[in-house]
């Protein structure tokens, strides 16, 4: 049986929104196109990619030198050299039937230049002595020594990259080596942003008196457009108007595959958009139990996810953070990254409200010799500063009190 739809207008945990947002609110069909190597990193590869030939193609070397047969050099030393005459050179794009090595010759060799026939070693230019057409060896040379294997990379026919898998740089030059250049992937999840408040004016305009500068839309598209596989588009600012916002989140869905809408998140007269979206859509969920960033929610318009995220920018950042950003990646099929962490010692101490999990922004520094944070316990959540000066943060557990002067804590850095 198919699951219902559960919209819940009370206040939800973090770990339940994600686990919500992941169910019901699906991206829709992607559709897939192609590009070339050079311009696919960071994309969601559409297909499994096979080797089509071997890698090496055949044996190479891995250093300038000598090709030998390594069985002439044993018993080799400084006092009993073994003298191997020089029959030519072979260049990297030479093919191994230039020479046909017999025993007591050698052959000059580039790096990356395929073995004549019957070599089966490498010597290293700085490891022999060269008397006019002859190189002196002064130690034993193990088969193979230097020497790239036909196939030793890869087999004509293993698997290089599966579908899924968002393409990393060496992933791209894997496939260069066998030949692709081009490589079908998943268009990139499009989203429409937009801003909300008749006070909100767009930077580098003039400012009225009782007016503030749209910042946190330039946060949320600049946060977004990090992660390869999102492309976003900036719908403007929207006054507090129903209308006028209801056929902007019309024409957003209509031309994305999700939005997200910035402001008027609150329950005030003047906050519209949680009213807007009621009457659109279907809540997934109205508020999450985190701090800051508690009015964040989630509808479905149209089938379509909308975020309602707050206007101020440090708890839409909790929101791109915290559930955005891990839904993006888990609806694509990837596990959401992990960011780098340190321990330290908190240096004072920062209360919690049990039941909410807190974002705590911190600055680290050194004090006799061990590591230390200060948390920034400024209140309010349009701070930008603290998210400027900071670290990184301190996640704190619904399920604590807060953190105690002298604590060790996992600070995840920016």
């Amino acid at each position: 049986m198919g699951r219902s739809l559960c919209v819940s207008l009370e206040m939800i945990g973090l770990d339940e929104a994600i686990e919500k947002a992941v169910s019901y609110a699906k991206i829709g069909r992607l559709t897939v196109v192609e590009k070339s190597i050079y311009d696919a990193c960071g994309l969601i590869v559409a297909e499994d990619y096979y080797a089509s030939i071997d890698n090496p193609p055949c044996d190479k070397s891995y250093v300038d030198g000598f090709a030998i047969i390594a069985e002439d050099t044993y018993g080799a030393s400084p006092f009993n050299p073994v003298m191997l005459k020089i029959i030519g050179w072979m260049k990297p794009n030479d093919d191994s039937s230039k020479f046909i090595l017999s025993r007591g010759e050698a052959v000059w060799v580039s790096t990356g230049s395929a073995l004549p026939r019957n070599s089966n070693a490498v010597v290293m230019y700085e490891d022999v002595s060269l008397y006019n057409d002859y190189i002196a060896v002064t130690k034993p040379i193990n088969i193979w020594s230097n020497v790239a294997k036909r196939g030793e990379d890869y087999r004509c026919g293993e698997i290089l990259v599966k579908k899924g898998s968002m393409l990393k740089p060496w992933d791209l030059a894997l496939l260069a080596s066998s030949g692709y250049g081009y490589v079908k992937v998943y268009e990139k999840i499009r989203i429409g942003i937009l801003c909300t408040g008749s006070e909100l004016v767009e930077p580098g305009r003039n400012l009225d008196k009782g007016m503030y500068y749209n910042s946190t839309c330039v946060l949320i598209k600049n946060y977004l457009d990090q992660i390869p596989f999102v492309e976003t588009m900036y719908y403007g600012i929207a006054p507090d108007d129903e209308k006028i916002l209801m056929d902007k989140i019309t024409a957003i869905i209509g031309e994305n595959h999700m939005a997200i809408v910035s402001g008027g998140a609150g329950y005030s007269e003047v906050d519209v958009t949680k009213r807007v979206l009621e009457n659109m859509g279907k809540w997934v969920f109205k508020n999450i139990a985190i701090r800051p960033g508690k009015p964040t929610g989630l509808a479905l318009v149209n089938g379509k996810p909308v975020y309602s995220l707050s206007g101020f920018p440090v708890a839409a950042w909790v929101a791109l953070e915290a559930l955005i950003s891990p839904y993006l990646y888990i609806v694509m099929g990837l596990k959401p990254p992990v960011k780098p962490s340190v321990k330290a010692i908190m240096k004072r101490k920062v209360p919690n409200t049990v039941g909410y999990r807190s974002f705590v922004r911190v600055k680290l520094f050194e004090e006799n010799g061990k590591l230390l944070c200060e948390p920034y316990l400024i209140k309010g959540s349009g701070i930008l500063s603290s998210l400027v000066k900071s670290d990184g943060y301190v996640i704190v557990s619904e399920n604590s009190e807060g953190v105690d002067e002298g604590e060790e804590v996992n600070v995840i850095l920016k």
